[in-house]
């Protein structure tokens, strides 16, 4: 079996948002409406997938494609949100949000693999005149691969647009965001949100650094190894450090999950295959 990756979902925005730059407007919507539908095509391709990860029992992939959706459409929604507020009078933006996700935190601990809660978050300071809080936040989206300089900073066309054309993506949103969450539910994430938190290979460092330091704490250790596997849950090396610490903790039954799940993604990666021979007693 060929082995799944990462780059085949994290190519589905910019091909989405390319082939709307290269094609141009056209007549029937305005120029901003037309980059914003592109990025919600895009979001929607994501939630495709794990549509598709879902039928196929992957569940740790659809985890992930559902999550990078949710966080990228609800962390939009919020941002538009937060800009007819501050367009507005008299409505707070309590009452904007409507009991929907209105929390940079919660909205990017769905899946830290997607770039766009930082800069939705950072467009809003910028709407606020809030200059060095935009640009700390630009800065850490744009440190994540997934995000195109090049193409994503068309999305500032959103504190240009009017209130109806807001108001219109709004709905266009709400509408997805609401059929994410009929397929998927987000569990409460207390991993913190960190300036790396997309790179799993940081995380796995950390992982390590936490053992060095606590050498018995193995809970502390899989938890930064389960978020190196939130964000790619494609590579073996993530499977591997799960499935160790879980057996360090005699949990062997989670170690067969994380041995089984890595094996069918990685069905070659040495390390899993050396695990799985240690489970079934080969060695």
């Amino acid at each position: 079996m060929k082995k799944l990756c990462r780059r085949c979902c994290a190519v589905l925005i910019t091909l989405t948002v390319c082939s709307v730059l290269l094609t141009g407007c056209g007549a029937e919507e305005s120029g901003t409406t037309k980059i914003a539908d592109a990025y919600i095509n895009g979001f929607t391709k994501f939630y495709e997938q794990g549509n598709e990860y879902e039928e196929l029992g992957l569940k740790i992939q659809s985890e992930y494609a559902y999550g990078w959706a949710a966080a990228s459409v609800s962390s939009m929604r919020y941002c538009v949100d937060s800009l007819l507020y501050l367009k507005s009078e008299g409505k707070s933006l309590k009452e904007t949000v409507d009991g929907r996700l209105g929390d940079w935190e919660e909205i990017a601990s769905m899946n830290y693999a997607s770039p766009y809660p930082w800069y939705f978050e950072g467009l809003v300071y910028n709407a606020q005149d809030k200059n060095n809080e935009a640009q700390s936040c630009y800065e850490k989206a744009i440190v994540n691969p997934a995000f195109s300089a090049e193409n994503d900073e068309a999305l500032s066309v959103l504190l240009v647009m009017p209130v109806k054309e807001l108001e219109q993506l709004k709905s266009k949103l709400t509408e997805l965001e609401d059929e994410i969450y009929a397929a998927y539910e987000p569990e409460k994430s207390t991993y913190p949100r960190k300036e790396l938190g997309f790179d799993d290979k940081y995380l796995r460092i950390l992982a390590r650094e936490s053992l060095a330091a606590n050498p018995e704490d193995y809970r502390a250790a899989l938890q930064h190894y389960e978020a190196a596997l939130r964000v790619n849950p494609f590579e073996g090396d993530n499977f591997v450090g799960c499935a160790l610490m879980s057996l360090s903790m005699d949990e062997i039954d989670k170690a067969f999950y994380y041995v089984n799940e890595g094996l069918y993604v990685d069905p070659e990666h040495e390390g899993l295959n050396d695990i799985a021979a240690v489970l079934n007693g080969e060695v």
